[in-house]
C-alpha cells in the first residue's frame, strides 16, 4: 500500500473532510448550473438535486482525507490542456494522412496510486493521451489500448501518474 499523507490529528481530518464537502457541493452545483444554462428559476428544484448528488457521492466515494497540492494540480491541469490539443492534433492527422503506420495492441500499466479517485483520474486522463483509450481499471493495473503500440505509452502513463500522485500529495512505490 503507498504511504498517502494523512491528517495527522483530529482538526485537521475535520477541515480535510470539509473542504471535500465543499468541492463535492461546488462542483454538483456548478454542474447544475451549467445544464440549466444559468438559470435562476431552475435552482428551485437544483438545490434539492446537489444536496442528494452530494450525499449520494460521500456514501459511494467516501473522503479519503487526502490534501489537495496546489502546485501539483496547476502542473495537472497545464499536462491536461497541451494532451487534449496534442491528442485532437494526433486524431486529425490520422484522418486527412490516413497512411501513418498503425501497431493497435493492449498496454497494460501496473498502478501505483492507492485513492479510488486517482485511479479513475488516471484512467479517463489515459484516454486522452494521443492514440489512446483507457479499456478496464482495477486497483492493481490499468488497461490502454493503442493504435501504437510503438509509441512510448509506458512513459506517458508512468509520467501521468506521477503528476496525479503529486496532485494528491502521495508518495508513489518504485516501479
Amino acid at each position: 500500500m503507498n504511504g498517502h499523507n494523512q491528517p495527522s490529528n483530529k482538526g485537521a481530518l475535520v477541515l480535510s473532510r470539509t473542504i471535500d464537502l465543499g468541492l463535492r457541493t461546488a462542483s454538483f452545483a456548478l454542474l447544475w448550473w451549467t445544464l440549466n444554462d444559468g438559470d435562476n428559476s431552475a435552482w428551485v428544484l437544483g438545490l434539492a438535486a446537489v444536496i442528494v448528488a452530494t450525499a449520494l457521492s460521500i456514501a459511494v466515494l467516501p473522503s479519503s482525507g487526502w490534501r489537495l497540492n496546489l502546485t501539483g494540480a496547476l502542473r495537472f491541469a497545464a499536462y491536461f490542456l497541451r494532451q487534449a490539443l496534442l491528442s485532437s492534433v494526433d486524431v486529425a492527422a490520422r484522418v486527412f494522412r490516413p497512411e501513418i503506420p498503425l501497431h493497435p495492441g493492449l498496454v497494460r500499466y501496473p498502478l501505483r496510486l492507492d485513492i479510488p479517485s486517482a485511479r479513475v483520474l488516471m484512467a479517463n486522463t489515459a484516454s486522452l493521451l494521443p492514440g489512446t483509450l483507457s479499456v478496464s481499471l482495477d486497483e492493481a493495473e490499468l488497461v490502454v489500448h493503442a493504435l501504437d503500440t510503438n509509441a512510448p505509452v509506458l512513459s506517458d502513463l508512468h509520467h501521468l501518474e506521477r503528476l496525479i500522485a503529486d496532485m494528491y500529495n502521495l508518495k508513489l512505490e518504485a516501479a
